[in-house]
């Protein structure tokens, strides 16, 4: 594998210090660097099996499995590679009981929600309109109580000092979370959160446990380190504790998940943290031109905190300077876009070759209407994730009563689909379930419906089908398909979800392989559309936007109440995330950076980019030399305009 000088001193690194951080700036190879560790550690007689590497999504182990079975072949599959929630069921599962669970039924958002709800309506009657009105919703109460176990915090203490919930509702939200706990344990679910907060406790309580789990490695590998939360970290700190080495890659520029606990300081303040460590350093840059570099390394310098990691481009300089556009409004800033974007296009540069960067799916909006009125071939990410769509989550409750007839949350759904079960009778079947000991629900099922039943002979194909993922769930979704193209419209469109269902499975070996791995990692239902079009501009929000790049990138929006968001302002740590998350938009550029940004009065910025007082602006006094600007529009009659006066006077 070729390395550059940094990259092979972080890869072959051999001194003293026990806990390595590699700090690499976007677009330096970090994942490169961190697959030559795993290589090197091998070729220096490390047993593969005792090399654990950890990250944030399936989608990047797998891609750490694939290239690292390129370099050095079949012996990479000893090495266990996933997400801390994957790794953390695996491990589970292997002895439940020592960490004080039955079964392991993994529950989704909806799931969840579905859950709290029942839970809430205990404490919060319909009947209480006031109280249910000022209450948090099922929603809002995951989120509080998600974020608080993530963040390694009690939920009272959490809910006082960062929400203004009064002390009696947060009395009832604190029993609403204990018997949420409780009615999960009663049925042997388990959320995301479990998942890491039961593995680290168990760790925490048992001494014995701690160092049995832990010593069956002698390496840690994680990428992405500044996506950590404080439970996650504490998962690494277990590792560091019994003395396994840990070698860890990231960037504290790239840090912009404080809003699901990411906790910023894991990287910044690493040598702190791990008093035996060594910090090194990856600036060399392989993605973007130096000239799209200096505009990026400018808005970090103007940061009060040091990230001490200029990026150098390995391309020298060879673009144009980035370009600043200023518009009226958001439709004419998205009609200028779509008209780049076609001018690109008429000089044979493929549409997949652009990318458009926004802040939310809120600010994708009026581009998106553009790009369908042009007839410009797009998809967009940071959208809904396919779990999320009903007929989807129709099938998959079909596919987890199979697997486990305790399910009642899959049994609730999967008998609402037929004509004449609601609510109450879905209930009532449902607790019959436990009314004859011995008796299988399919069995009490069966004597309420009838063998003709379509819903039991849905169940009958589907069980009978389970040796192989792909033909269990081919089988569920031709059970449901004359049920499922009745309730919903559209059906030829929905029916290509299915079909990717039916394609993904094939990489399982299990259906409940199946199951487990697309809860923990749902694909987003954009992706259908990604499959099928080979040429298309990609619209993504920043945050979804980690590890791509592309030739061509529009940062659209980007005026002040945006760069910061507008919610940010007045609290450091909030703005500066923001800065991050601008810094992570524009390194996304390889050939060429075009920011776009309008004055409409609603935006809070205006047409002499000077933020209002006491709110910061990143992109306001912008050196010349940086960045090339142009006015669109009633600004640029204004500016021509001051431009005569200034000229007669």
């Amino acid at each position: 594998m070729e390395l550059n000088e940094q990259q092979r001193m972080a890869a072959t690194y051999d001194g003293n210090a026990k806990n390595i951080l590699v700090t690499a700036g976007a677009g330096c190879g970090k994942t490169r660097t961190i697959i030559a560790r795993a290589i090197h550690l091998i070729k220096s007689d490390i047993d593969a099996s005792r090399i654990l590497m950890m990250t944030f999504t399936n989608r990047a182990a797998k891609e750490m499995k694939a290239r690292l079975k390129g370099e050095i072949g079949p012996v990479s599959e000893q090495i266990q590679a996933g997400t801390f929630h994957s790794f953390c069921l695996k491990a589970m599962s292997k002895a439940p009981k020592s960490f004080g669970i039955e079964g392991l039924n993994i529950i989704d958002a909806d799931d969840q929600q579905s859950f709290m709800t029942l839970v809430r309506k205990r404490h919060i009657s319909k009947h209480e309109k006031k109280l249910d009105k000022e209450f948090p919703k099922p929603a809002e109460l995951i989120k509080y109580y998600s974020y608080s176990r993530n963040t390694c915090q009690e939920p009272r203490r959490y809910l006082v000092d960062n929400t203004d919930i009064n002390e009696e509702h947060i009395d009832i939200c604190c029993r609403i979370f204990i018997e949420y706990q409780k009615a999960k344990k009663s049925k042997a679910y388990l959320d995301y959160d479990d998942l890491l907060e039961y593995f680290s406790s168990a760790l925490a309580r048992k001494p014995d446990l701690k160092k049995a789990v832990t010593r069956l490695f002698d390496e840690v590998l994680v990428d992405e380190m500044q996506d950590t939360n404080p439970l996650q970290f504490r998962i690494l700190k277990h590792f560091s504790d019994e003395d396994v080495r840990l070698f860890c890659v990231g960037d504290p520029a790239q840090s912009i998940y404080r809003f699901r606990g990411a906790e910023f300081r894991h990287v910044y303040d690493f040598q702190e943290i791990f008093k035996n460590s060594e910090i090194l350093r990856l600036s060399l840059n392989y993605r973007s031109y130096q000239e799209i570099l200096d505009f990026s390394n400018w808005l970090l310098e103007r940061s009060p905190l040091d990230y001490n990691n200029a990026l150098l481009a390995d391309r020298g300089n060879g673009c144009d300077l980035p370009t600043m556009s200023e518009f009226d409004s958001n439709l004419d800033e998205a009609s200028w876009i779509a008209d780049k974007i076609l001018e690109r296009r008429e000089t044979d540069i493929q549409f997949r070759d652009i990318m458009i960067l926004v802040r939310s799916g809120y600010d994708a909006r009026p581009i998106e209407a553009e790009l369908v009125r042009r007839k410009i071939p797009y998809y967009f990410v940071g959208g809904t994730s396919l779990t999320k769509l009903a007929h989807v989550r129709d099938v998959l409750s079909l596919l987890r009563i199979v697997r486990n007839e305790q399910d009642d949350l899959a049994w609730m759904r999967f008998l609402k689909l037929w004509p004449r079960i609601g609510d109450k009778t879905a209930e009532k079947l449902v607790n019959s379930f436990y009314e004859c000991d011995g008796v299988k629900p399919i069995e009490i099922l069966t004597g309420s419906l009838g063998t003709s039943h379509p819903a039991i002979s849905a169940h009958k194909q589907t069980s009978s089908n389970q040796s192989s993922p792909k033909v269990c769930i081919s089988t569920a979704v031709q059970a449901l398909t004359p049920i499922l193209e009745e309730r919903y419209d559209k059906w030829d469109f929905r029916n290509q979800d299915l079909k990717l269902l039916i394609t993904v499975s094939e990489r399982y070996k299990s259906i409940s392989e199946f199951i487990d791995a697309f809860t923990l990692e749902p694909m987003t239902g954009t992706e259908i559309e990604k499959l099928e079009i080979d040429d298309a501009v990609l619209l993504i929000t920043v945050h979804s936007a980690k590890g791509t790049e592309a030739p061509i990138c529009f940062v659209a929006n980007a005026k002040q109440g945006t760069y910061p968001h507008s919610r940010s302002y007045g609290d450091i740590e909030s703005e500066e995330e923001e800065r991050r998350v601008l810094y992570v938009a524009l390194t996304r550029a390889k050939n060429e950076l075009i920011v776009t940004r309008s004055t409409d009065h609603n935006s809070g910025f205006y047409v002499q980019n000077k933020a209002t007082e006491g709110e910061e602006y990143f992109l306001s006094g912008i050196p010349e030399h940086l960045i090339s600007k142009e006015i669109h529009g009633w600004n640029s009659d204004y500016s021509n305009g001051l431009s005569t006066l200034r000229d007669i006077y």
